[in-house]
């Protein structure tokens, strides 16, 4: 059984099979339903909103004793603007314990909530390239949108952790003056849990150096694929200090 819900745990969506149908409805696992850990105790979708992480919830894990027998997978989903926009849940009935291959279920619902995240991004950010910052980890993955200027405009949750950038800012600059950057565009403040913080500088000279690398040096074929022209590329390659390899224009 797979749930979707929104922010405040409301189910949005199920997908189940038609032997489930009458246990769901007798347990309120249906559209409509309100699953916030506040109301209904720890479950998959309100335990993952509440904690903004993946959760495993084995038998006996959920507080309601009729779910004892309930095995739950779930993660948490983010909009394109690095905010909860709701969870994912993959939840088992059977007889069976689904630890064996809990990774597995873990990585599917990753990879899914990550798709999902990124099609929220291209729509808050409409005709944007949309570039990574590195392997993606968890349900968010490092993306960052590119206006035509080549200018980072857009970034997902674990884009914005890695920058600094509070999650919902419209830009890096909104919030208090120095909260987040200093006047070099490097982080004064590291968020909690982060070990490092990365500079929107470090961050712009990725997305060139990642372009570069998929270009092979072409400078040409790297502004193409920024979407920005051949003399913007070269003003940052210059102001970032990256050496290119002659003659590949």
């Amino acid at each position: 059984m797979v749930l979707l819900s929104d922010a405040r745990a409301v189910l949005l969506a199920r997908c189940i099979s038609d032997s489930h149908r009458a246990v769901c409805r007798r347990l309120h696992l249906q559209e409509g339903a309100v699953w916030d850990e506040g109301l209904a105790g720890t479950n998959g979708v309100g335990t993952a909103l509440r904690e903004g992480c993946s959760v495993a919830l084995t038998r006996g894990d959920h507080w309601r004793f009729c779910f004892a027998l309930l095995e739950s997978h779930a993660v948490p989903v983010f909009d394109g603007q690095g905010q909860l926009a709701g969870a994912l849940n993959l939840a088992s009935f059977g007889n069976e314990s689904t630890r064996p291959v809990a990774p597995l279920l873990r990585e599917a619902l990753f990879q899914a909530a990550r798709r999902m995240e990124e099609q929220l991004l291209r729509g808050r950010y409409p005709g944007q390239r949309i570039m990574t910052l590195g392997p993606a980890r968890g349900s968010s993955g490092p993306l960052v949108a590119v206006n035509e200027a080549g200018d980072i405009v857009g970034a997902t949750h674990a884009a914005r952790t890695m920058l600094g950038w509070g999650a919902g800012q419209a830009s890096p600059s909104e919030g208090p003056s120095g909260k987040y950057l200093t006047s070099t565009g490097v982080l004064a403040t590291r968020p909690c849990g982060v070990e490092r913080v990365t500079s929107f500088r470090e961050a712009e000279e990725h997305v060139i150096r990642t372009a570069l690398g998929l270009a092979r040096g072409n400078v040409s074929a790297a502004a193409r694929h920024l979407g920005i022209s051949r003399a913007t590329l070269y003003r940052k390659l210059r102001a970032l200090e990256v050496v290119t390899p002659q003659g590949r224009g």
